[in-house]
């Protein structure tokens, strides 16, 4: 019966050895992708300083272009975050939690 036990646990914390690799791998990812997007984003706002210098305005203001930015920007986001929590739902819930983490800006 001992033996029984001992084996089962053996299997439980091979199994959350695995999970913990699994999700040790997916944040390195996410933070991988997080300083890709952060990156991207001081490149884009220190350009911005030199595009105010002469360029024409009707481009870098584009409602079009920035809406689909900023929906590509929470897409890829949401995916970091969601790979990262695989048993939570995707509701409004989790939606809410994602505005609410500190590295999301909106």
């Amino acid at each position: 019966m001992l033996k029984d036990y001992l084996s089962v646990a053996q299997d439980a914390l091979r199994t959350q050895k695995e999970l913990y690799h699994v999700k040790e791998q997916r944040l390195a990812l996410a933070l991988d992708e997080y300083v890709r997007l952060n990156d991207a984003y001081k490149e884009k706002s220190s350009s911005r300083t030199s595009l105010f210098s002469g360029s024409s305005s009707s481009t870098k203001y584009d409602p079009d272009i920035l809406k689909a930015e900023i929906s590509t920007t929470r897409l890829r986001a949401a995916q970091c975050f969601i790979g990262s929590n695989p048993g939570r739902g995707h509701g409004t819930a989790h939606q809410t939690t994602l505005r609410q983490h500190p590295t999301c800006h909106n």
